[in-house]
């Protein structure tokens, strides 16, 4: 039998991974929309666009997982900020490696190379982003 704190432990967990879902296709749609804005308004090469997408989504995300997702009661901004783009590195990377692998080898679209890469990211950056928070 459960005591109250294992109960409530699970409870936070479940919402927990309900917000990150929640906030995480907000975060793809607008991840998306910008690279796609980049890509084909602008003529910009698709890994190019694909950074810049990522630079802007990456602090986007930053606030919603501190403040809404996880909420961390951190006063530890810098190292915060500093431990969270970090993690993301390992996901633009491996996003640019889909998408070459994609759109140059597979010839795929980019903007549909770009939606496979991003989910793949997205399940890595969760459990990147509850290391994160959860020890902070």
């Amino acid at each position: 039998m459960e005591n109250d704190e294992q109960v409530q432990t699970k409870h936070s967990e479940t919402g927990q991974v309900g917000r990150y879902v929640v906030w995480g296709i907000v975060t793809v749609i607008f991840n998306i929309y910008l690279f796609y804005l980049l890509y084909t308004k602008t003529n910009m090469n698709y890994q190019l666009a694909n950074i810049i997408d990522w630079f802007f989504t990456v602090i986007f995300a930053f606030i919603v997982n501190k403040l809404f997702v996880f909420k961390s009661k951190s006063t530890a901004l810098f190292k915060e900020v500093i431990s969270f783009f970090g993690t993301r590195v390992l996901s633009l990377v491996l996003e640019l490696i889909l998408l070459w692998l994609f759109v140059s080898i597979l010839t795929i679209n980019p903007t549909i190379s770009k939606i496979i890469g991003h989910v793949a990211a997205l399940v890595l950056n969760f459990f990147l982003s509850k290391l994160l928070f959860m020890k902070i």
